[in-house]
């Protein structure tokens, strides 16, 4: 059911252009709200502007600055009514259900500190909780706001990359885009074992032969995974590619 929203959503969307600014902004808003965004598929949503995006059917830096705006408001909620209510938020009703969440959320914040807010924003189920938990563990006004904002100017253009790049398939040539879809399962293979075996590593005692050896396994696959993408660049498929994203960014309304 959620899915068919979403596309009903995205094909209004790529029907009436004119609308798209404030649904982005919209989406990105309720996205990064406390629970709200836990609930709602977002990234699916946000996905699918990207495709449009990448298949030239709406602008790159109009939406990028929309993702920006409704995540920055967004987030800044949560955290006011953390910072407001402290921890007697957590009692309430409708965050009874989510503690775990809650207390995951505890932990990055500890062990990352101010990072876990720009880390924290590429982990869809965290990304709604840390400005709220950053808040009620009393987290400084002005040291929220300038990584709400600086991290806010990463996330969305980055966001919209995965999106982008789906859509640009679509203009591609018949007889290429099979091509493209191994050379993006290869690179996705690599960066999943670079980053499992970095993280058994971190596990290991760092003196030992396992650890040295799980981090030189993710060292190479993380090398294979560049390695795939200088060769899709070098390539005729890699310089067509090239040629749309530059449409795309060049693309302003």
């Amino acid at each position: 059911m959620i899915e068919n929203y979403s596309k009903q959503l995205l094909l209004f969307i790529e029907q009436s252009p004119e609308w798209a600014f404030f649904i982005v902004l919209l989406i990105a808003f309720l996205e990064s709200v406390a629970i709200v965004g836990v609930l709602m598929p977002g990234w699916l949503l946000l996905l699918g502007v990207g495709a449009l995006i990448g298949n030239q059917v709406l602008p790159f830096y109009s939406m990028a600055l929309a993702m920006f705006i409704g995540a920055v408001i967004g987030e800044g909620v949560s955290y006011q009514l953390g910072y407001h209510f402290r921890d007697n938020i957590r009692h309430w009703k409708w965050l009874e259900s989510h503690q775990k969440g809650l207390e995951r959320s505890d932990r990055f914040i500890k062990h990352y500190g101010v990072m876990s807010l720009i880390i924290g924003r590429f982990i869809g189920p965290l990304r709604a909780l840390l400005p709220l938990v950053a808040g009620i563990s009393g987290m400084s006004n002005r040291v929220f706001w300038l990584v709400n904002i600086g991290s806010g100017l990463l996330w969305a253009p980055i966001y919209l990359l995965p999106g982008i790049l789906v859509g640009a398939t679509f203009s591609l040539p018949e007889g290429t885009r099979e091509v493209m879809a191994v050379f993006v399962f290869g690179e996705c293979i690599f960066l999943w074992l670079s980053r499992r075996w970095w993280i058994a590593a971190k596990r290991l005692d760092k003196q030992s032969e396992d650890a040295r050896g799980k981090k030189l396994q993710s060292i190479l696959a993380m090398t294979c995974a560049l390695l795939i993408l200088i060769i899709l660049g070098l390539s005729p498929l890699g310089q067509e590619i090239l040629s749309i994203l530059y449409k795309v960014f060049n693309k302003v309304g």
